[in-house]
């Protein structure tokens, strides 16, 4: 069966769109995938050697009246080209994982009566699925139960608590055997002993201001553990910044154990190679986390629509597998008392491991596809 997949704008709607795809296309399907020209899916999904089609869309400031115009136009625009390419290549089912870039293509497939599902990988539903939940859609696949209150749909909808899909490439690593030679390469390339004790940083994709402030600020008294090395993901916009700071900060022999990276295109190699991780509670971050059993501190975003990442990370924090502390707590001595409490107890960190691993996060790519050949069958 040939089926579009439809995403973009963060990697948090990508990663779990190019999952189903990959999985769709090892199983013997044919997919293609549409996007913006602008966004991150322009160059992240050709990469990886699926066709691309891309059609304009854009976001609309709710405070801000007069942006409203603009992206109705250019979403009636794009639907109706959407709808023509739908025409063209006939799908069997269409599959959309939230953003504003998946409105134009999932509204053409209603339209020409092909069925669709949509995918919300938050605990609080988008904007663009709360839109397109109301129009009929086949199936909803959700991570987070709490997501479903939020969303209106036909009682004809197949909906289903799948989980958030992870790459493949991203579930092997948590094999045993793969999980030792990519964190021994993975160390290697940044000369950081196999015995050394790993802090790994990062905000997203597009890097996190406040916690690059916070660790910097503790960065003295974090490599006072003479075994610890730091993996700081910055985020390209922060890069330069950063260095700068941790240039005027620290020794230049402590320096030696500070890895700074603007953008990490290894992931899943960076994440094994760790002990213990700084980050954000994007659902992709939070699923890749679980998937691979790496014990963390989450500092939700706090501006997040609907402080949806404080309650994405709640179910990590409730099974046990993750600590939290406030952005706003970043800057006081309760951030450092958990560093240095998660640094120094191998034994809490192993407990967060197996409870991270104990979920069913490996299954999600599989059960989201199976829901979207099963609407396609229908």
């Amino acid at each position: 069966m040939r089926f579009v997949i439809t995403s973009g704008g963060t990697a948090g709607h990508i990663y779990p769109a190019l999952a189903v795809a990959q999985e769709l296309i090892a199983t013997g399907h044919e997919v293609l995938f549409a996007g913006t020209p602008q966004g991150q899916e322009a160059h992240l999904i050709p990469a990886e050697g699926i066709p691309y089609k891309a059609f304009d869309a854009t976001g609309f400031n709710r405070s801000k009246i007069s942006s409203m115009p603009s992206f109705f136009w250019r979403t009636a625009t794009s639907t109706n080209l959407a709808k023509e390419w739908l025409k063209e290549i006939q799908p069997a089912a269409v599959a959309g994982f939230g953003g504003f870039a998946s409105v134009p293509v999932c509204r053409a497939a209603l339209q020409s009566r092909i069925p669709v599902l949509i995918h919300e990988q938050n605990s609080r539903a988008g904007w663009a699925n709360r839109f397109l939940a109301r129009s009929k859609v086949a199936a909803v696949a959700l991570t987070y139960e709490d997501a479903r209150a939020q969303l209106t749909f036909s009682n004809k909808t197949l909906v289903e608590l799948t989980g958030n899909p992870v790459r493949y490439s991203l579930i092997k690593l948590a094999e045993p055997a793969a999980r030792a030679s990519a964190r021994a390469a993975f160390r290697s390339v940044y000369g950081i002993p196999a015995d050394a004790l790993v802090l790994m940083v990062f905000g997203g994709s597009q890097g996190a201001r406040s916690i690059n402030d916070a660790v910097l600020a503790q960065a003295a008294t974090l490599l006072a553990r003479d075994n610890l090395h730091v993996l700081h993901i910055t985020g390209p916009k922060q890069y330069t910044v950063v260095n700068a700071q941790l240039t005027q900060t620290l020794d230049p022999v402590l320096a030696q154990r500070w890895h700074l990276i603007d953008y990490c295109t290894q992931m899943g190699e960076a994440y094994v190679a760790a002990d213990l991780i700084l980050s954000r509670a994007g659902a992709s971050s939070l699923a890749e986390i679980a998937v691979l059993g790496v014990p963390a501190l989450l500092v939700p975003f706090p501006y997040a629509t609907d402080d949806h990442q404080t309650a994405n990370a709640r179910s990590l924090v409730q099974a046990g597998a993750a600590r939290y502390i406030s952005d706003a707590d970043l800057s006081k001595p309760v951030f450092i008392q958990l560093l240095d409490l998660l640094l120094g107890d191998a034994d809490i960190r192993a407990s967060m491991a197996v409870a991270a691993q104990a979920g069913e996060a490996s299954l999600a790519t599989e059960r989201v596809t199976k829901l979207l050949k099963q609407i396609a069958n229908k």
